[in-house]
C-alpha cells in the first residue's frame, strides 16, 4: 500500500483492466512453454527405459553372433565399417521405436478418430474425400522418401567406407 492507504496497482496500470491483458498473456505462455518442456522430459524419461532395454538386447545378440563367427570373417572385414553398422543400427532402433510410439500410432488414431467425427456429422462422403486426400498424402510422402532413401543409402556407404579404412 502507498501513502494514505492507496494502492499503486491503477496508477502503474491505468483504470483499464485491457493493460493487465498481454503481461498475462506472456505468462501463460511461459507457462505453456514450461509444462511443454517438462511433458516431454518426463516422456523422455519414461521411454528411455523402454528403448535402452530393446537396444541393450539387439545390441548383445549382435554381439554374440559375432563373436560366434570363424575367424575368417574378422579377417577379412574392416572392423570399423562394422562397429559402424552396429551403431547405426542401434539409433535406427531408438528412432524407429520412439517415432512408432510417438508419431505413427497417434496419428492414425487421429486420424480415425477425426473422420469418424466427420463421417457422422457430415455424412459419408466428406469422411471418404478425407480418407482420400490423406491416402493421396501418404503416397506422395512415399515417393518423395523412396526417392531421398537412394541418397541416403549413398551416404550410408560412403561413410561405411570412410570409417573401415
Amino acid at each position: 500500500m502507498g501513502p494514505e492507504g492507496v494502492s499503486p496497482l491503477p496508477l502503474l496500470l491505468g483504470n483499464s483492466p485491457w493493460l493487465l491483458g498481454p503481461g498475462a498473456l506472456v505468462l501463460a505462455f511461459g507457462a505453456a512453454k514450461a509444462g511443454t518442456a517438462l511433458c516431454n522430459e518426463g516422456r523422455n524419461m519414461v521411454f528411455a527405459k523402454v528403448t535402452q532395454g530393446a537396444i541393450r538386447r539387439v545390441s548383445t545378440e549382435v554381439f554374440s553372433h559375432l563373436h560366434s563367427l570363424d575367424l575368417a570373417f574378422h579377417l577379412t572385414r574392416h572392423t570399423g565399417a562394422v562397429a559402424r553398422v552396429i551403431d547405426r543400427g542401434t539409433r535406427g532402433i531408438n528412432f524407429l521405436l520412439s517415432a512408432m510410439v510417438f508419431n505413427v500410432v497417434p496419428t492414425i488414431f487421429e486420424i480415425a478418430v477425426v473422420t469418424t467425427i466427420l463421417t457422422i456429422q457430415c455424412g459419408p462422403m466428406l469422411g471418404v474425400l478425407t480418407l482420400g486426400t490423406l491416402a493421396g498424402y501418404m503416397a506422395f510422402t512415399f515417393v518423395v522418401t523412396s526417392w531421398r532413401t537412394s541418397f541416403r543409402k549413398a551416404m550410408n556407404k560412403a561413410e561405411s567406407d570412410a570409417s573401415g579404412r
